[in-house]
């Protein structure tokens, strides 16, 4: 599905708040291990997704077929690092709170410069070293080490969940140049931006499904609503206008409107965690500065 830079920016921006919003839902199920909340955010998602890929006509062993066997290896990684940001991500919103948590997965940024400039798909500029530091400020003022505690599970799972979101995006943005440079869309017979948040939620499904299964004997009305939506606004939605929006990214220009979701983040925790450090939104500032100074002004030289 060919669509416009200018689509791929709205459709970007939306994700980000929509995807702001899990913060939410995992207080409202917290009830639940992390795990399970996980494994029902891929359940319900896949079950919207498999209904719009039949509306679509792309539920078809040949479109399958097709798809995998032109990106292989990315899919694995997809398949890998996607269930793993989640998971991350998940107990980092629990131990420390939204705005703590959102900050330290857009530390992706940094990550997913640094693979584009392992691969040599971009040349790296002293800007962005000055970026690397200013980022390693906002992680420390962010752990407090003038405290003396300079690690903390949160902490961990923040910058894992930062590490993963970064090699996640690396293997989209491979997927969808090497569809432009073989001009695979024009030969495909489905919708592959619907596939590929198909398969990144089946991941969720296949790998959390022995541990979190056994929860859904345990649903109130209430929580299966929750958790319908949860599948829905965060997670089908939004999982698949973010693939809408890396399609067309060039040097980060349209991922940075990811970081919407960073602002609704910080007022989710402001209701549910009141009492967050003001060094989470210092630190967390100059993560994003250094995340928008990367993306928007280093350009492939």
């Amino acid at each position: 599905m060919k669509v416009t830079p200018t689509i791929s920016k709205i459709a970007m921006v939306v994700s980000g708040i929509c995807m702001g919003t899990v913060g939410l839902f995992i207080t409202l199920l917290k009830t639940f291990p992390i795990y399970s909340i996980v494994f029902f955010r891929g359940l319900f998602g896949t079950i919207f997704l498999t209904f719009l890929m039949l509306f679509t006509k792309s539920f078809s062993l040949r479109f399958f077929s097709q798809s995998f066997k032109a990106h292989w290896k990315y899919l694995i990684i997809i398949a890998i690092t996607n269930p793993l940001v989640i998971l991350f991500y998940f107990f980092t919103i629990q131990i420390s709170g939204t705005a703590f948590a959102a900050f330290l997965l857009y530390t992706s940024g940094i990550y997913l410069l640094l693979l584009l400039t392992f691969t040599k798909e971009e040349k790296i500029s002293k800007l962005n070293y000055v970026c690397f530091i200013l980022a390693i400020i906002g992680v420390s003022i962010i752990m407090e080490f003038w405290s003396g505690t300079l690690l903390s599970y949160g902490l961990i799972f923040g910058l894992l969940s930062g590490l993963t979101l970064g090699i996640l995006i690396f293997s989209k943005k491979k997927i969808y140049n090497q569809r432009k440079r073989t001009n695979l869309p024009s030969k495909n017979v489905g919708n592959f931006d619907i596939f590929l948040t198909w398969f990144s939620t089946l991941s969720l499904v296949i790998i959390f499904l022995p541990v979190g299964f056994n929860d859904l004997f345990n649903f109130t009305l209430r929580d299966f609503f929750i958790s319908l939506v949860l599948g829905f606004i965060p997670t089908a939605f939004a999982f698949t206008l973010y693939n809408i929006g890396v399609k067309n990214d060039q040097g980060g220009n349209i991922v940075i409107l990811s970081y919407s979701e960073i602002i609704v983040s910080v007022i989710v925790n402001l209701f549910f965690f009141p009492s967050f450090s003001i060094f989470t939104i210092i630190g967390g500032s100059l993560v994003l500065t250094a995340n928008i100074i990367i993306l928007r002004y280093d350009k492939i030289r």
